[in-house]
């Protein structure tokens, strides 16, 4: 079977879905939710992985921020004069960051693994 492209917001939402569901599961993740996911997905994650579950109620609401992408591309004082001046100027944003991807690809396995049945 071919794995599909997962995001985090794919994980997260299987996830919501299943404490829902289990009282017992939920307990588990709040608890200790990077010992949880590698016990249901059998690998590993990066040491450096830190996974933090918060549960919300009817009075609190939580927002995660990403980090800034480190590498943003600015644009010249040229290409801001082309842009004020209402020349198209086209910008390209790279952002390459390795550990990203070795998480994301533990993310794919994990959701591959989570479609699966925790």
């Amino acid at each position: 079977m071919a794995r599909q492209e997962t995001t985090w917001r794919d994980l997260e939402t299987v996830l919501i879905e299943k404490c829902w569901k289990d009282a017992e599961f939920k307990k588990e993740v709040v608890k200790d939710p990077k010992g949880m996911l590698e016990r249901h997905i059998g690998q590993k994650l990066p040491t450096n992985l830190k996974i933090f579950v918060h549960e919300e109620d009817a009075n609190t609401l939580h927002f995660s921020l990403p980090p800034a992408p480190s590498n943003a591309t600015e644009l010249s004082d040229e290409d801001l004069e082309k842009v004020a001046g209402g020349t198209e100027v086209i910008a390209v944003l790279t952002v390459t960051v390795a550990a990203a991807t070795a998480i994301e690809a533990t993310v794919a396995s994990a959701v591959y693994t989570v479609g699966k049945g925790w």
